[in-house]
């Protein structure tokens, strides 16, 4: 015998003899008359085991007319042995609704594999007590198995495609509507509130904190996905909301590939410390950089913190200091004030600073101690202790940098703190070459 041959009912799988084509279409002809039974069984299945198909009565009832089409169709497959599953209108609808409510394509993948799962366990546990011939109802099931993965699979497929389409489509209708709502916003013009906090879904009569976050690197926005701690920078925004204890949702606005908007909700507190925001970027993998503005509150206070955020990254793409990092406008307020024009901060800088604003490795060391000897108050032995120095040192340098700048370092004393500021975030772009460096005063 051709080693082939089943016997009697002689086929290959796939091309099922008389005895098993009439088993599957009894399987079939059962389907039909019991469908409400399948229906039921699959619909509370898949309530059961997804959440998000039993949130409400409406997505129940789409998903049980989803089913008792889909049995129907899948009973006309098997009966007509048809090529492929039609598939039912109810079933693109629940998939586009799906989409639009926000749920992850997950929800329809599961879905999907528990229908398949649910018909499946039916058609075997039915065809068992069809028939008492063990051979004919094992060929049958195989047959079965083989024919409803392949067409069920291929419904699969198609519904996924349709629901990406529809999210996309969503999602661009609803970021196009969010995006104009907040540029109505910053522009200042008027708006419902209301109506735009449902846009949004964001609260704006609560305390607010822009942040501004960007990257040059690829991977941070195009996204290596695969598990990664990275994969873009709504990530990035989300770290720095949950350090701050905020469970509110954060609103999140992409401006291009490589730089997005968002406003940490934070309620009634009108403060937050920077210095620990910052120690979390430090920590940070990926090169992103952050600019945060100050706690500010209302729709007026939503416009502020964004513009105080853009304001200290502008001084964070002009700044010489290396790696990534957050700037926050509480630490480079008058900076922010200063760098919109360099060329006229350049020369207030060498104004207030004399030779002390020349670019070389000298006066760099004296302008660092000098900083921190204005922010400790003028305490020698305080910024002693800081720089690691012995105080007769620290005396020393602050004696060099006051004929540096012509005058004692305790007068005008604003000007000296924002000069060096704007020396320590800004670098060159403030800075004299030491060859032309301003002339000493007097």
């Amino acid at each position: 015998m051709n080693p082939h041959e089943i016997g009697p009912d002689t086929h290959r799988v796939g091309d099922p003899g008389p005895a098993t084509r009439a088993l599957i279409e009894a399987v079939a002809d059962l389907s039909t008359t019991r469908q409400a039974e399948i229906t039921q069984y699959m619909t509370e299945r898949i309530s059961a085991e997804i959440e998000a198909m039993s949130t409400d009565r409406h997505t129940r009832r789409s998903l049980a007319q989803a089913a008792e089409e889909g049995v129907a169709a899948i009973t006309r497959f098997l009966r007509d042995d048809l090529a492929e599953i039609e598939i039912p209108a109810a079933s693109y609808s629940l998939v586009r609704m799906l989409a639009r409510q926000g749920f992850p394509v997950s929800v329809v993948d599961r879905s999907n594999r528990l229908a398949q799962d649910s018909i499946m366990r039916w058609c075997l546990e039915v065809l068992a007590g069809l028939s008492d011939d063990a051979a004919a109802v094992m060929q049958a099931g195989v047959e079965i198995l083989m024919k409803l993965s392949a067409g069920i699979d291929g419904v699969s497929q198609k519904l996924l495609g349709v629901y990406e389409t529809e999210r996309d489509t969503w999602l661009l209708n609803r970021n196009a509507s969010r995006t104009a709502r907040i540029q109505d916003i910053l522009a200042g013009r008027p708006i419902e509130v209301g109506d735009a906090e449902r846009t949004l879904g964001y609260r704006l009569g609560q305390h607010h904190l822009g942040v501004i976050v960007w990257t040059d690197d690829i991977e941070v926005v195009g996204g290596d996905r695969s598990g990664t701690e990275w994969n873009g920078l709504e990530q990035a925004v989300t770290a720095l909301a949950e350090h701050l204890g905020r469970g509110g949702r954060v609103l999140f606005e992409q401006f291009d590939e490589y730089t997005a908007w968002a406003w940490i909700p934070l309620g009634t507190v009108d403060r937050i410390d920077p210095s620990g925001l910052s120690g979390i970027v430090a920590a940070w993998q990926r090169p992103v950089g952050v600019a945060v503005g100050a706690p500010q509150e209302g729709i007026d206070g939503f416009v502020r913190t964004h513009r105080q955020a853009a304001q200290a990254r502008e001084v964070a793409l002009t700044s010489a200091l290396p790696g990534p990092r957050l700037v926050s406008i509480d630490e480079v307020g008058a900076v922010a004030l200063m760098c919109t024009n360099l060329e006229w901060a350049r020369g207030w800088v060498g104004d207030v600073l004399g030779r002390l604003a020349a670019d070389d490795p000298a006066a760099a060391q004296l302008r660092h101690t000098l900083r921190e000897f204005l922010s400790s108050g003028g305490s020698f032995v305080a910024t002693a202790e800081k720089l690691h120095l012995h105080r007769n040192s620290v005396a020393y340098r602050i004696s060099k940098a006051e004929e540096q700048i012509g005058h004692s370092v305790r007068e005008c004393r604003l000007d000296l703190e924002n000069a060096l500021a704007l020396c320590h975030w800004l670098g060159a772009a403030v800075l004299a070459p030491d060859s032309e460096g301003p002339p000493s005063p007097g």
